[in-house]
């Protein structure tokens, strides 16, 4: 009797706490509603954030909470703590994910995880290993000390539950540095002593992956600075740095807000899938110390991404990756499968959710179905169509992430709707618009003979105006940035990049005068000191650890969230052959029919065609280059060798040794080779062993580099079974061909700008200003940029042969 006594007030109690949620929903709904009022429209995504961190004090709330009984009292009443369940109600369309994984344990909330009870124990009994109700692993109490492999950790407060653990704020001692330490459990119930030593085992050998090639790169996924198994306890730990991972997840964030907008989907779509991109494509040391091409994240959901706001926007994180997260799965529960196809699907179903509000259906509680008409919201066709194809319910397979990145960057522009307006409505004003009387058939010809003649008129100005009327898009002249930091300033790149030769190189502006010279002259309020790297990464390692104030860069993907960019110019790969006068019988270009298709160029470099009479060529051998350039071999590979395959037996083919250290008979060197070079040094060897018989080189290098340089084709490029494109075209618009001679007609020739500008010439990139995204540091990357944006710079950039950001007029 006692104990149903005890029971019958155990039930009270929770019915107060429910009705004391809800009546604090009630008044933080009325705040919510005032405070959307007063925000700016452009502010309003702040508000879920603006929320977490008001507390909304009443005396109503003061005067309900005295009434509870005292361990309820100063509970979090609005996220984990006692009414989580009543979170539960309050927003149905996100259910939690781990609920009934361990029903084994009579948890009174039915998941162990985030169970009130736990917190309750060590409040009751702060020695207890178990729950005092269910018996389940209790939580790790505050100042718990947990010994790691890099050092010793101490518990400060317990922050929640997400995916298969428990998530907790910590330091490393001594130092006192901010962790975040995630406990996953193998409770007894579930795992016997051998499952969980192994478990234990495999989760310290694969918790934690890092680039192979020892690159630090930070491509938004949160990944464990140390993985720990307590030999004492069926308990492992995973420790990230800092308190990243403690953001919101976009589970808790759709919870707060309702449906997102499809501009805030597309940016979250666009930021995963460059996530993926990496991690499906790269090659990863795992802790273990195995290697391993390309990872499935395997555990995509709302509550495995994260969003992190900063002044520009957010950023969207990846956690919990399946890799170790699937290690803590009870036995009987089916791991799922690790593949980039079931990554792709995944973001599919998490992008349909944002857009609808949710995972379920508020009126019918049945889950929302991406395949169902009904349970779409109002979107965009073009948005819905790639969402379904990432699922894979529409017309397209998505073969990777990156095609189905390129396939989203190409998607229209979102058209705003205004949301006071329904869709009943738009259609009834198209149905008014067609109503309409219809204008008598004379006066629509004699105004389309009117608009007839104007087109005409517009297109004969046009063709002389064109280039002036583009100019005016860009600021004119470098004295006009204004605001330059005064002050000395330290820039980099990488040494033998395209700017490092277009900056220094003398004659290319005028003779004896170098670009820099040039803009120090121009703008001399710019007091900037190049120091180059050796390397790209190098390069921008300076620029975050301050010892640079921006850096340059042709390759420039997966930037860390910390830095941002600005183009200002481009310039490409040109693969060339030699171009011989002296021996046209066996002239290169000619039997090439002056192209080259990319196929062709993976077969080359991977030592698969050795012989040019294996592409319809003389019979010679062949002879690889590569650029000394790291920015210009990483371009390669990503848009040429393609896969990793590709590019593994190419580094296998790369002589250790440089063009310098070769010795001159090719018949002797290891065959086939491919030997790093200095271009000018190339350009000087493929002519001189074409010529003496020995050899047909190809090689490739900077279009900046290149051009002008008349003992060598650029040839065509194809791609795809597509027309060729030609890096270069003469200036009366005519095709440059094998027939053209390049010697005699310099100057008449150049860039073709055209199809770098939209980017159909398959090795284009642009060039960029690295700069930190830091309000305390100077700007002075940003002002560099603008000033190589102007129209002056962009003249002078275009005479060292890269190409401006639009053609422009000669003055």
């Amino acid at each position: 009797m006692k104990n149903k006594g005890k029971g019958l007030l155990e039930e009270a109690g929770k019915r107060q706490v429910s009705n004391l949620a809800g009546r604090l929903s009630s008044i933080r709904s009325r705040f919510t509603s005032r405070l959307t009022n007063l925000v700016p429209n452009q502010f309003r995504w702040m508000i879920p954030f603006l929320q977490e961190n008001i507390e909304v004090s009443t005396p109503e709330l003061e005067r309900l909470k005295g009434k509870l009984p005292q361990r309820f009292r100063d509970k979090d009443l609005d996220g984990s703590g006692v009414v989580s369940e009543v979170e539960e109600e309050t927003y149905p369309s996100i259910p939690q994910q781990l609920k009934s994984v361990y029903p084994k344990y009579s948890c009174l909330q039915k998941n162990p995880l985030g169970c009130q009870w736990s917190q309750q124990t060590i409040e009751e009994e702060p020695e207890a290993k178990y729950c005092l109700k269910c018996g389940f692993p209790a939580l790790l109490t505050p100042e718990a000390k947990i010994r790691g492999n890099r050092g010793l950790y101490q518990v400060e407060s317990f922050l929640g539950q997400r995916g298969m653990g428990r998530l907790y704020q910590a330091i490393q001692l001594p130092e006192g540095q901010p962790v975040v330490i995630k406990e996953y459990l193998l409770p007894q119930r579930y795992f016997n002593y051998e499952e969980t030593k192994q478990r234990q085992n495999d989760f310290t050998r694969l918790a934690g992956i890092n680039l192979a090639d020892g690159r630090v790169q930070d491509f938004r996924l949160i990944t464990p600075s140390d993985a720990i198994a307590d030999s004492h306890e069926e308990r492992c730990y995973m420790v990230t740095r800092g308190n990243l991972d403690t953001s919101s997840t976009l589970a808790s964030y759709l919870a707060l807000t309702g449906s997102l907008s499809s501009e805030q989907v597309r940016q979250i779509l666009n930021q995963v899938l460059q996530s993926l991109e990496f991690l499906h494509t790269q090659k990863f040391r795992l802790s273990s110390g195995l290697i391993h091409q390309g990872l499935a994240h395997g555990n995509l959901s709302l509550n495995s991404l994260l969003i992190a706001l900063n002044f520009q926007g957010f950023f969207i994180y990846l956690c919990d990756l399946g890799l170790w997260e699937n290690q803590f799965l009870p036995p009987l529960v089916e791991a799922p499968a690790l593949s980039p196809a079931k990554d792709l699907k995944d973001l599919g179903y998490i992008a349909f959710y944002l857009l609808a509000g949710g995972t379920v259906d508020p009126n019918t509680n049945q889950k929302l179905d991406p395949s169902l008409e009904k349970h779409w919201p109002t979107v965009n066709p073009a948005l819905k169509s790639f969402i379904l194809n990432l699922i894979g319910i529409g017309i397209v397979d998505f073969q990777s992430a990156e095609v189905a990145r390129q396939a989203l960057l190409k998607l229209p522009p979102e058209r705003e709707i205004e949301p006071s307006r329904t869709l009943l409505e738009l259609e009834e004003e198209e149905t008014k618009k067609t109503k309409r009387p219809l204008i008598p058939w004379f006066f629509i010809g004699a105004l389309g003979l009117l608009l007839l003649t104007a087109l005409i008129w517009w297109l004969i100005a046009r063709s002389r105006r064109q280039e002036a009327i583009v100019e005016d898009t860009l600021t004119c002249c470098i004295e006009q940035i204004s605001g330059i930091p005064s002050g000395k300033f330290t820039y980099t790149a990488s040494k033998n990049s395209p700017w490092s030769y277009v900056l220094t190189q003398p004659n290319l502006i005028a003779k004896q005068i170098t670009l820099e010279a040039e803009l120090n002259k121009r703008q001399p309020q710019l007091q900037l000191s190049y120091q180059p790297e050796p390397s790209v990464p190098a390069a921008i390692a300076q620029v975050q650890s301050q010892q640079a104030e921006f850096a340059i860069a042709s390759f420039f993907n997966n930037l860390s969230p910390d830095l941002g960019y600005e183009e200002f110019a481009y310039d490409g790969l040109v693969v060339f052959v030699p171009f011989s006068y002296v021996r046209r019988k066996n002239n290169l270009p000619e039997a090439l029919k002056g192209q080259i298709s990319l196929e062709q160029l993976r077969q080359l470099y991977t030592g698969k065609i050795t012989n040019w009479r294996e592409l319809g060529g003389p019979n010679l051998p062949v002879k690889l280059y590569i650029p000394d350039e790291d920015e210009a071999v990483q371009i390669f590979q990503e848009r040429v060798l393609v896969n990793q395959a590709a590019i593994n037996d190419f580094k296998n083919l790369v002589s250790s040794q440089d063009c310098k250290q070769q010795d001159e008979s090719f018949t002797t060197a290891r065959y086939p080779e491919i030997i790093p070079c200095p271009t000018f040094e190339t350009l000087r060897q493929v002519i001189g062993g074409f010529e003496d018989e020995q050899f047909g080189g190809i090689a490739f290098g900077s279009l900046s580099k290149v051009l002008g340089q008349c003992s060598v084709y650029p040839l065509d490029l194809v791609k795809n079974n597509t027309d060729p494109i030609s890096p270069l075209i003469q200036d009366d618009g005519k095709p440059v061909t094998p027939k053209t001679d390049l010697c005699n007609d310099k100057g008449s020739y150049g860039p073709n700008y055209e199809k770098f500008l939209n980017k159909s010439y398959p090795l284009a990139y642009p060039l960029a200003v690295i700069y930190p995204r830091d309000n305390s540091r100077e700007p002075i990357g940003q002002k560099f940029a603008a000033i190589l944006k102007t129209v002056e710079a962009q003249r002078l950039l275009s005479k060292t042969g890269l190409v401006p950001m639009q053609q422009l007029e000669e003055p």
